[in-house]
């Protein structure tokens, strides 16, 4: 079922419109506090959880809405959102913004350095090793994020430093940073665990902040590096944003990989 007719009951954070041109917006959110627990009302007896990164600039305020659609057609699942240290952004003019790791602004996104990733890297796997101890492993743990946060997500999950591979990976607006460093790191991890890791990359076609160019060869690299399981959805007048379609698509696949128990 759709995620739409959830939105009467969502609250007044979400915009306005009409469901036709409902647009969920991942700017960056002013936040108070950094949600650190799961959004997800049955938290306590989920049996599966999604570790989901915020984008440069945001907080996990900035995502609560879309994971408690999420969490409402899916309750069995907890979603658990980390904040991002704040640190020095090249990109930004050296301004102090919440980020996972530095950006330069290299016109090709897979050959960002992504300087600072390692101390992300470290939180995130500790992160995720917690969740994976609450719900019985790391077979029921997916990792996701938009933008920089999916670019965590998929960083963290080729690394091999958590104790196995995730049940799937998620990018949202994202790519793969450092390609570079990523196929090395990734070279150690077993390769036919790896070949059958799921990842959804989901794109919007308009988007000018990475463009769908960069979604398609983070897909090639992951195809390239041996995963089989790889999916690209492209959204058509989609930018640098999430849309309902997105979410529903986001939804239905996270119930495959993450099946109720």
């Amino acid at each position: 079922s759709s995620l739409l007719p959830m939105l009467a009951h969502a609250g007044a954070a979400l915009p306005a419109m009409a469901t036709s041109q409902m647009r969920l917006r991942c700017s960056a959110m002013a936040s108070r506090g950094a949600l650190r627990t799961a959004t997800s009302s049955s938290a306590s007896t989920a049996t599966a959880a999604v570790v989901f990164g915020h984008g440069l600039g945001d907080t996990p305020d900035g995502w609560r809405e879309p994971c408690q659609l999420w969490s409402q057609r899916l309750p069995w699942i907890r979603f658990a959102l980390p904040a991002a240290p704040t640190r020095n952004v090249t990109f930004a003019g050296g301004m102090q913004l919440p980020a996972w790791y530095d950006i330069t602004g290299l016109p090709d996104r897979l050959k960002e350095k992504a300087e600072g990733i390692e101390e992300s890297r470290s939180q995130w796997t500790q992160y995720i090793e917690t969740e994976a101890s609450h719900v019985g492993g790391m077979d029921r743990v997916v990792l996701g994020g938009f933008s920089q946060g999916g670019a965590m997500a998929l960083d963290v999950a080729l690394s091999g430093g958590t104790s196995a591979l995730p049940a799937g990976v998620l990018c949202m607006s994202g790519y793969l940073p450092n390609k570079a460093s990523v196929v090395q790191r990734a070279s150690t991890l077993d390769r036919e665990a790896l070949a059958e890791l799921p990842v959804l990359l989901c794109h919007g076609i308009v988007d000018e902040m990475v463009t769908i160019d960069t979604a398609r060869r983070t897909r090639d690299a992951l195809l390239e590096l041996g995963l089989r399981r790889v999916e690209l959805l492209e959204y058509s007048g989609m930018g640098h944003e999430a849309t309902m379609e997105e979410l529903d698509d986001v939804a239905d696949w996270l119930k495959r990989q993450l099946p109720t128990k």
